[in-house]
């Protein structure tokens, strides 16, 4: 039987500690991802399956377990350097394993750590259920009164027990990561991890560092021994999200990963394995980059086997409705508010807009309101600017035929902007990308 690694994620503002600590735990054979950013740190809780978190109070630790920001039931170790009884009540109330004020005794994160693992070994062994419709949280979550998305859910069935790789297919916020999960849960790897990562969040230098790890002193800043995802995915399932931003001289070292099943971390002449299942997505046409050279034909086909299309929510009204009132019952809980309702002329407007930024433009508006709504009850003039009626045919994107990605990306970047009276945060929301990333294609663009 394979041992599973523990999989812990640091996040701490002091270099030197952040490294002492990633070198002693490594020594241990845990899984250790770092970070000196919080909001990267709440991120990851967000996207991967960590068991502990150690997480410092000035990178938004506190923040973090109050408002249970992360996806499965990691175990939180909160460190500061201010030893305040009050802090450290709050924090253990909050659902926190242990507060530990700095500088503290590695050993005794060690034993934490221990306690957590012969813990979850006994209750695995003591009852390791089969994930199927009725237990897969990610399952639920898909809703599917389209007959498109009912399409979706039945490939999802069919495709999760296999190990055949599969390409998600569909715009930016259609929720492939929620269908990539979905898959992973309902898989024989479902008891494994399930490693998410963004394809085009890395540059072409730290792309192999990231998937393939680096061995201390590979490069500059390698203070320590990495594991990349591709280990910290073994025997799981591995996410490679917005696959079609993987820079041209990285798809030759992904490609011989998939197909040999190896892979050579930075400055360590050892070749490893990684037992990993593939599913890959995307937001472009990925026949055309091939066509048009930015993409590897044979790349595309090995990971094109099973190909799933998720449909814009324009297309599924009929899931609209479900889906406020989803995010209606989560935003209010989580705001601690009693629970607020649409009217049905507000209703109406929702269903008739266009979601340019689908499922993930639905539930910022529906969090946006929430908080905005002086009332129990959702009227149309509470609706943000692009949102209201008189608003919704004003400027039409005017993409000619046989425009390039490029200029209809640029365009809809444009009539967004246009929507939302230059409000750029807003509009990295409705686009589905970071305000930085947003900066970076107006300056590219050439948009003011």
């Amino acid at each position: 039987m394979i041992k599973k690694k523990m999989q812990i994620l640091i996040a701490e503002e002091e270099a030197d500690l952040l490294i002492q600590l990633e070198q002693a735990l490594l020594k241990y054979d845990y899984g250790v991802f770092t970070t000196n950013n919080g909001s990267q740190a709440s991120e990851e809780l967000k996207s991967n399956r960590y068991d502990v978190a150690i997480l410092s109070t000035k990178l938004q630790g506190l923040d973090i377990i109050e408002e249970e920001n992360y996806t499965y039931a990691t175990k939180i170790i909160v460190t500061s350097t201010d030893n305040n009884v009050r802090i450290a009540v709050e924090t253990m109330k909050n659902g926190a394993l242990d507060f530990i004020t700095k500088p503290f005794d590695i050993a005794k994160i060690h034993k934490n750590i221990t306690k957590i693992a012969t813990l979850d070994r006994r209750k695995s062994a003591a009852n390791k259920p089969r994930i199927t419709e009725e237990n897969s949280e990610a399952f639920r979550r898909i809703v599917r009164n389209s007959e498109s998305m009912q399409k979706v859910a039945k490939l999802v069935k069919q495709v999760a027990e296999s190990n055949i790789p599969i390409l998600l297919r569909g715009e930016t916020g259609v929720g492939k990561d929620l269908v990539a999960r979905a898959i992973h849960e309902r898989s024989l790897r479902n008891h494994r991890p399930f490693i998410a990562v963004n394809c085009g969040s890395f540059t072409e230098d730290l792309f192999a560092s990231e998937l393939f790890g680096h061995k201390k002193g590979a490069y500059t800043g390698a203070y320590a021994d990495k594991p990349g995802r591709f280990a910290l995915a073994n025997s799981g399932t591995l996410f490679l999200d917005e696959i079609g931003e993987v820079p041209l001289k990285n798809q030759v070292d992904l490609l011989r990963a998939l197909e040999s099943h190896e892979y050579q971390p930075l400055g360590d002449p050892t070749l490893r394995r990684a037992d990993v299942r593939i599913i890959a997505a995307t937001n472009l046409q990925l026949e055309k980059s091939v066509m048009e050279g930015s993409f590897r034909d044979d790349l595309y086909y090995r990971l094109n086997v099973v190909p799933i299309d998720i449909p814009p929510l324009r297309n599924r009204q009929r899931d609209i409705p479900v889906l406020i009132e989803t995010f209606l019952f989560e935003a209010c809980k989580a705001q601690n508010q009693s629970q607020k309702q649409l009217s049905s002329d507000t209703m109406k407007i929702l269903i008739d807009y266009k979601w340019p930024g689908n499922v993930r433009e639905l539930r910022n508006i529906v969090q946006r309101l929430v908080v905005t709504s002086p009332s129990g009850t959702i009227h149309p003039e509470n609706l943000p600017a692009q949102l209201a009626p008189e608003q919704e045919n004003h400027g039409n994107l005017n993409i000619p035929l046989g425009s390039s990605i490029a200029e209809t990306e640029a365009e809809l970047i444009r009539h967004t902007l246009q929507r939302v009276t230059s409000n750029r945060r807003l509009a990295a929301e409705i686009l589905g990308i970071s305000v930085r990333s947003l900066h970076y294609k107006m300056k590219s663009y050439k948009i003011n």
